[in-house]
């Protein structure tokens, strides 16, 4: 590798080190305030409110293990990582790649279902 390139990617997991800590610390609190500070009842929008931060935590986490990069061409994204974290195998790379895809998959799902929840609050 050139390097430039390692410069890059040193910047690039600094800051999913730092979208790491962020996001555990601010989704927690979202977590906390979704349970106990809201006294009305939403029912199961407050379930889709509580599993969006969890995800979160969770797509962070992968993120900061396998520490992805995406190489994107037209509608297509390839997703590689240039390390094995623990020494694991490469399988197990490329499933947690997998995972990752799938839990931003998840992630981007539930950002729809919230929009539409809310235009059918608003508007009915």
């Amino acid at each position: 590798m050139s390097a430039s390139f390692i410069r890059y990617v040193t910047y690039a997991e600094s800051v999913a080190q730092f979208g790491f800590f962020s996001t555990i610390i601010f989704c927690f609190i979202f977590i906390i305030l979704t349970i106990f500070g809201r006294k009305r009842s939403f029912g199961s929008y407050k379930n889709l409110l509580i599993s969006f931060p969890v995800f979160g935590i969770v797509f962070a986490t992968i993120e900061l293990i396998i520490y992805p990069n995406v190489y994107s061409h037209n509608a297509g994204y390839i997703f590689y990582s240039t390390s094995r974290p623990f020494n694991i195998k490469k399988e197990v790379v490329t499933w947690l790649l997998a995972f990752y895809a799938g839990v931003y998959a998840s992630t981007i799902s539930m950002l729809s279902v919230q929009f539409v929840y809310r235009y059918c609050a608003v508007f009915e």
